[in-house]
């Protein structure tokens, strides 16, 4: 999760295609996986003392407040399948806590506020400004010197905080903040594990209560508090244990530390060029944190990447270091790489140190392409309007370029509102950082283009004719728009941006306070691409994986993989455990439906890949 600010409110497996790459599918999706299991490992002599999965609800004997937080379970209205139903929180996925299907609890914020319609704030049950507090009965920790909160939790914010406060005798003690680096419009994993160190003022006691608080009302960003949503399952208390190391966050890009030995910005790029990535090879970070109860020595970083067929093709490491405890840091792998060949690669990130062997794994994908430069996820979660009744505006993505290339095209991905016929139009840019603000040179312009029918909620291409040299240094790809009394089209948004890096030209609308014409930087990246060459390349198509299930997720005994289509020949099916090892490949050959036996797996989190000579899926599932 990058640290993104925003400056105004805002509002992956898919198959594509370009140019000598063909039908791959691609997955980008940052996953964490292995924590739950790895706080397990180092607990198993000391089991929780106090436990909660909601399985019958929020007990009774909580205190909750007047703007609540509920209950998402089997028979309730929403069940357990639904996470948020606010307008703005960019999709209803709920928490993927090991016990989720029984029940977990949400505080909505984005609903609650605006009832699930765009643009209706304030009208919702319970408007923003407000607070959920709920506060657990007594809990008896006399017994205790170091406690660990463990839970399940996923979060996303605008402008609401997270906290979990502590009571001893019924007296407000302490406050300890919940994800403090989600940053405005971003948001944990699905399954991510939150750790809360109980304050020391707090143990010891046999009277004790956590209240966990989503703050709606002090942080205030452009007029907006509150929103989005906290979601919470599976709470534990347990004692510390000594050596506990925790991944935080991983990128490819050198985003932290390694861009300053660069002259790029460190982005991390889902779709690379072979000809930047042999001027400017894949840089391997990963912050990590010491949540144990002792100092850790001898920490370092690990990343180990896979071509498309399973492969190891590289791995490295950092130096070492020491960590205290409670403390962060971002380390750097020794050697970069520049993949040899287009294609797609699995990256996993992890960290060791003498007391611990592994940490949890973050699993993220990248492309290499000989063409297509981008930085979206491939599936739309968002959109930005930009021919408005307002104002026809600009919508830009900036591109790190490290050697000389010719733009031959942009792609851009159009929202599904948009109206067939409106005219569109791309924008090529040179970026002067050295100016304040940053200064948007126009360098070329594609002639207009007006939507088609087939265009919308899909991907356009707008050639730039003849295609345009450029240069090393900063350049960047707009999308523009013109004003119109009905908003007739939007271009998609997919993931976050890192800060300054995506912008919005506002042309009459006054999105902020800055005189027109102002860029204004958001914090999730539009569905924007940099096409190279001479000639532009073929159009890009987008399909997500709707075709293949993969079910019941959690499984017990049995898992089925399900095709609407059939699995063409030598399709591989491997089930890979925390640590990379395969335990289960089978090789399928024209089939709709397979079962595999897990009953005799360990429990925890795996992976499921499908490869076959079109295909490379990979998604994660939990054996119980």
């Amino acid at each position: 999760m990058k640290k993104n600010l925003l400056s105004i409110l805002a509002s992956i497996c898919f198959l594509f295609s370009y140019s000598q790459v063909s039908d791959l599918n691609f997955t980008y999706e940052k996953e964490k996986i292995g924590y739950a299991n790895q706080v397990s490992d180092n607990l198993r002599q000391s089991a929780p003392f106090w436990s909660e999965d909601f399985q019958s609800g929020i007990p009774t004997t909580w205190t909750n407040s007047t703007a609540p937080w509920a209950y998402r379970g089997p028979g309730t209205p929403p069940g357990s399948g639904v996470g948020s139903q606010g307008a703005y929180a960019s999709n209803s996925t709920p928490i993927a806590s090991p016990t989720a299907n029984n029940g977990f609890i949400i505080f909505d914020s984005d609903y609650y506020d605006n009832n699930g319609v765009a643009g209706a704030f304030g009208t919702g049950m319970y408007p923003c400004p407000h607070i959920g507090d709920l506060r657990t009965d007594m809990i008896d920790m006399s017994s205790y010197s170091d406690v660990t909160l463990k839970m399940n939790s996923y979060y996303r914010t605008f402008a609401g905080q997270a906290f979990v406060d502590f009571y001893v005798n019924g007296n407000f003690n302490s406050r300890v903040q919940v994800h403090s680096d989600i940053a405005t419009n971003d948001a944990t994993f699905t399954d991510q594990v939150a750790l809360v160190r109980v304050p020391f003022s707090v143990v010891g006691n046999s009277n004790v209560q956590l209240s966990f608080v989503f703050e709606g009302t002090s942080n205030v960003i452009n007029g907006f508090s509150g929103y989005y949503f906290w979601m919470i399952d599976d709470l534990e208390l347990m004692e510390t244990p000594s050596f506990l190391l925790e991944t935080v966050d991983a990128n490819h890009g050198g985003w932290e530390v390694g861009y300053a030995t660069t002259t790029g910005f460190g982005i991390d790029y889902t779709f690379k060029p072979l000809t930047q990535s042999a001027a400017n090879p894949y840089m391997f970070e990963l912050k990590v944190a010491n949540a144990g109860a002792k100092n850790l020595n001898g920490i370092k970083m690990n990343v180990s990447v896979n071509n498309a067929i399973g492969s190891q093709v590289f791995s490295s490491s950092s130096d070492t270091t020491t960590l205290a405890i409670l403390d962060t840091a971002t380390y750097l792998a020794n050697q970069t790489y520049d993949p040899a060949t287009i294609g797609v690669y699995d990256i996993s990130y992890w960290a060791t140190s003498d007391s611990v062997l592994s940490s949890d794994t973050i699993q993220m994908q990248a492309v290499i392409t000989d063409s297509v430069y981008g930085r979206d996820y491939g599936s739309s979660d968002g959109d930005w309007r930009v021919a408005r009744d307002c104002g026809g505006l600009q919508l830009l993505n900036i591109f790190d370029i490290y050697s000389n290339e010719q733009v031959s095209s942009a792609s851009a991905h159009i929202a599904d509102y948009s109206r067939p016929g409106s005219p569109v139009y791309a924008v090529l840019y040179e970026v002067d950082t050295t100016q304040s603000p940053w200064a948007f040179i126009q360098l070329a312009q594609t002639d207009d283009y007006n939507l088609q029918a087939q265009d919308i909620d899909n991907w356009i291409n707008l050639a730039f004719k003849p295609a345009y040299s450029i240069f090393p240094g900063p350049h960047a790809i707009a999308i523009g728009g013109y004003a119109h009394p009905l908003d007739t089209f939007g271009v998609s948004t997919s993931g976050d941006a890192e800060i300054l890096m995506s912008r919005i030209q506002d042309n009459g609308c006054n999105l902020g306070t800055q005189a027109f014409g102002y860029w204004y930087y958001i914090s999730n990246t539009p569905m924007i691409r940099m096409n190279f060459g001479s000639t532009w390349p073929s159009t890009i198509s987008l399909e997500r994986d709707k075709n293949v299930r993969i079910y019941p997720n959690p499984a017990k005994k049995t898992l089925t993989i399900e095709s609407f289509n059939e699995l063409e020949n030598d399709t591989k099916i491997e089930l890979v455990d925390i640590t990379g090892r395969v335990i289960l490949s089978k090789v399928y050959n024209s089939i709709n439906k397979i079962s595999l036996d897990v009953d005799h797996f360990e429990s925890g989190n795996y992976l499921i890949k499908i490869t076959n000579r079109n295909n490379n899926i990979t998604k994660k599932v939990t054996i119980e």
